[in-house]
């Protein structure tokens, strides 16, 4: 499963959590400031995808650039 780390309040976060939705990723949503080793790794980065713990995808990205990166083609 992958883990989409945001941040409260970010509205980035918040835009780009759509295209988890619109491409049916199954994901858990981590709260950065949450977890003291995640805030270290990624506080400054925020949205980061992770899969385990190799990061996807992290900062603005697109619909398609989330389907590349899953291997979809092409988004919604």
């Amino acid at each position: 499963m992958y883990r989409y780390v945001t941040r409260s309040g970010c509205k980035l976060c918040e835009e780009q959590e759509r295209y988890l939705w619109a491409l049916s990723v199954p994901y858990e949503r981590v709260d950065v400031d949450a977890i003291p080793a995640l805030t270290e790794a990624y506080g400054a980065r925020v949205p980061v995808l992770l899969y385990g713990d190799e990061v996807v995808l992290e900062g603005r990205f697109t619909e398609a650039d989330l389907a590349r990166a899953l291997g979809l083609e092409g988004g919604r």
